[in-house]
């Protein structure tokens, strides 16, 4: 059996544990992190060149090349990708220490629970800025740039056009993480599928509006190509849910168990009119 996660990693047991001592195990952690951040950002810096290719890929139209308004706008433009860049590299360390400070306050959990959550978090993440990139991004662009060219002639600037693309890339990573959440609250027995199958079209509302607010552009082409993966992503949630937290039929609320019983009406009525 695997061991157990010791967290804090202090002699002080989770329950005698002063608000000074939390305050330094947050603090620890924090510089960790922050340790962590810039090792990857100073290697990234060295790299800077190639990453603002990569993110130039998507819009092929631009010819490699932008436009600026300002005498610091391109080192400045540098310095934010190489920082953007640690950020996401930098993502299964911090997820890793925002869950060793705050699970003694849910439980004694696993190793192999923590190993499985940091994983799917940070594969997720980088999957839907993987997802993103690959898949929206092109489109999306394509279709923003090309809108009536015979009236328009695009000046993108650096910070506009990467401001864009990061901002939408980090959502799309944002948006990914649904499912891990949902794999958490269902170990800890807060959620469920038949909860959230209850709450589907509700759901799909909030989404929509979340994409709205989550997309950096104010048109309604990315809205949608966000939101999308966004109700996607919780029925993917629903499937994690319905796994790691299985309901018993009779451990169904009412509306659960009323609409079971209305679907084998249904199917019954349904072999009635066979024979």
């Amino acid at each position: 059996m695997a061991g157990r996660l010791r967290l804090p990693s202090r002699p002080h047991d989770e329950a005698q544990m002063s608000l000074i001592e939390h305050l330094d195990e947050l603090r620890a952690r924090i510089i960790r992190v922050a340790i962590a951040f810039f090792a990857v950002a100073i290697v990234a810096w060295f790299f800077r060149i190639q990453i603002y290719e990569f993110l130039l890929d998507p819009a092929p139209s631009l010819d490699g090349k932008l436009n600026f308004t300002s005498i610091t706008a391109p080192i400045i433009t540098d310095v934010k990708l190489t920082l953007y860049t640690a950020f996401l590299l930098t993502i299964p360390i911090l997820l890793y220490q925002i869950w060793a400070f705050v699970a003694p306050a849910v439980g004694e959990m696993g190793r192999v629970f923590t190993y499985i959550l940091i994983s799917l978090a940070s594969s997720l993440f980088l999957g839907g800025v993987a997802f993103g990139y690959f898949v929206v991004l092109p489109i999306g662009i394509d279709f923003l740039l090309g809108w009536s060219p015979e009236r328009y002639e695009e000046i993108i600037t650096a910070d506009t056009y990467l401001g864009f693309v990061t901002r939408f890339l980090l959502a799309f990573g944002i948006v990914f993480e649904f499912p891990a959440a949902t794999y958490v609250g269902a170990k800890l027995g807060l959620v469920t599928a038949p909860f959230l199958k209850r709450y589907r079209k509700h759901a799909i509302v909030v989404n929509t509006i979340l994409a709205a607010a989550l997309t950096p552009g104010q048109d309604p082409f990315s809205m949608v190509l966000m939101a999308i993966p966004m109700i996607l992503m919780y029925e993917v949630s629903i499937v994690v849910a319905r796994f790691v937290n299985p309901v018993a039929p009779e451990e169904q609320g009412p509306a659960e168990q009323d609409d079971d019983g209305e679907r084998e009406d249904e199917r019954e009525d349904a072999v009635e009119r066979d024979l």
